[in-house]
């Protein structure tokens, strides 16, 4: 697929994906998820100690909504939340690398089943706020929307419910059902999440002088050193041949191709 029909990146945030050991973890888990793409190392039960901890998570009942956020900004992670959300919304986060998580009904996610689609059908039929009679009861992270089709969008999540949970593509309509029952909220980081660079990119951003520049006094000075044993003690000579070894040294680091090559 061209990257150009995804917006997100999928793929290497589902690197981080991890199935919830409890029946209630996933909001807990979708930060797990997003902090430790941000560096921050936690496991789920260090997630969930902290969580209870705070007040935010109660064993048996999950974490409320208006908590989800609290544990990424713990850690230093900064969130903010939008309620009555468009997928244009969701689009504008992925396409700055923000981590997002949102609240879904999962029945209407996962296997929509009779029961759930008599409640939707009631909930649209009469009017009934979706958010208040049938309740998102689960967190996920949105990792990209596939616009390949535009015929039949698709979104990616992490869904940490679930076995097959990583990178999970849904149609766009199917989410749209599921989202809809948290009042289109969702949370998300203020920042892009980071991501790994090839070595050559860090090179080319990294500001090397100072190291240069400590590289070439070093090379000279063991240069002269060496070359003074090697001479039988002179010194003259010995400095001699370290001013020629430290042009050299200096001509190498100033050529960019002979660094690439090393």
């Amino acid at each position: 697929m061209d990257m150009d029909d995804m917006i997100g990146n999928p793929e290497e945030q589902a690197e981080f994906w991890a199935q919830q050991s409890l029946d209630d973890s996933c909001a807990i888990m979708a930060q797990v998820s997003l902090l430790n793409q941000f560096g921050v190392e936690l496991t789920e039960s260090q997630a969930v100690y902290e969580s209870a901890a705070n007040g935010w998570y109660t064993p048996g009942s999950g974490t409320q909504s208006c908590y989800v956020g609290n544990l990424m900004e713990l850690h230093g992670i900064p969130t903010h939340d939008v309620q009555n959300a468009t997928v244009a919304d969701l689009a504008a986060e992925l396409k700055q690398g923000h981590g997002v998580i949102v609240g879904v009904r999962s029945s209407e996610l996962w296997d929509q089943g009779l029961l759930a689609e008599f409640k939707q059908w009631l909930c649209k039929v009469f009017g009934f706020d979706n958010s208040t009679y049938n309740p998102a009861d689960h967190a996920v992270t949105v990792t990209g929307i596939d616009v390949s089709d535009l015929s039949n969008p698709m979104v990616i999540i992490n869904d940490s419910g679930c076995a097959d949970g990583a990178g999970h593509p849904y149609p766009l309509e199917k989410f749209l059902d599921a989202w809809e029952n948290s009042d289109f909220t969702y949370t998300a980081t203020n920042d892009p999440i980071p991501h790994d660079k090839d070595t050559m990119g860090d090179l080319e951003e990294l500001d090397v002088n100072k190291w240069v520049d400590v590289g070439k006094w070093l090379a000279g000075g063991f240069a002269t050193l060496f070359t003074t044993v090697m001479t039988g003690g002179d010194l003259v000579a010995g400095l001699g041949a370290g001013k020629f070894a430290f042009s050299a040294v200096e001509e190498l680091f100033d050529d960019s191709s002979a660094i690439r090559s090393i």
